[in-house]
């Protein structure tokens, strides 16, 4: 089978630009929807593939945060070399986490986060990355006795950049009281509670004085998606055109 994997987007349009960060074992697909509707709506956007996603779980496990977090940064200069000023930033679970440190570090005029995990436990990520490996498989070409064996491989991988993964977790819960640009939380009522409990300390604790918290009764943990995410289009960008 022909497979060709989700690559970096970038849609031209007014002055504003959007970084649009996706989750992790996920890709850019995640947010090509919100994408091309803030692009419609004259938003410039930015949207990096991170290392070594959209492969196979094992060229996935040769990359870390740090290089998620470069691939990140390349990203938003790109933005600042097309001569963009007005940058605002989207993420979604790590890439809601990756959001969190772009507002810490680089200079974005707002912030929307969803699905932000402020906890995430080792053994969940692991499972994860099987999960991933899983459906990445129906592409790949290989007999069913090396997919079974290859799924036995990676369970018995050290997944290091699984430990930095929640060691950039813990950093940037410890930072998020420095936050002053407006700010925007999402969460997924029909996710797992910890993400509402997380989008309610982001809130609670960041500087900003434009600050905002919704959950949406239709959504999941990937929040672009399903129900509620034409309401969730809209309300991003409602809170873009307040903040930037």
């Amino acid at each position: 089978m022909n497979y060709s994997a989700p690559k970096s987007f970038f849609l031209k349009s007014g002055p504003k630009a959007v970084l649009l960060l996706h989750t992790f074992t996920g890709t850019t697909i995640d947010v090509r929807k919100l994408g091309k509707f803030l692009h419609a709506e004259n938003y410039t956007v930015m949207a990096p593939m991170y290392s070594g996603h959209g492969e196979n779980a094992f060229t996935l496990l040769q990359y870390g945060v740090e290089d998620w977090w470069e691939d990140v940064q390349t990203a938003y200069e790109f933005l600042e070399d097309e001569g963009f000023e007005d940058i605002a930033v989207v993420g979604i679970s790590l890439g809601a986490v990756l959001a969190l440190k772009v507002a810490d570090e680089l200079s974005p005029k707002a912030l929307v986060t969803m699905s932000l995990p402020m906890s995430r436990d080792e053994v969940t990520l692991r499972k994860r990355v099987v999960n991933y490996a899983k459906n990445h498989q129906q592409y790949e070409d290989q007999s069913a006795e090396q997919k079974a064996q290859d799924l036995i491989d990676l369970k018995k991988h050290p997944m290091s950049n699984i430990l930095e993964f929640t060691k950039i977790i813990d950093a940037q819960s410890m930072k998020i009281d420095r936050i002053q640009i407006p700010t925007f939380a999402l969460y997924g009522m029909q996710d797992d509670e910890l993400y509402k409990r997380s989008a309610e300390n982001l809130i609670s604790k960041i500087q900003s004085e434009q600050k905002q918290l919704k959950g949406y009764e239709k959504a999941g943990h990937l929040m672009t998606f399903g129900g509620d995410a034409a309401t969730i289009n809209a309300e991003i960008l409602e809170f873009l055109k307040m903040s930037y």
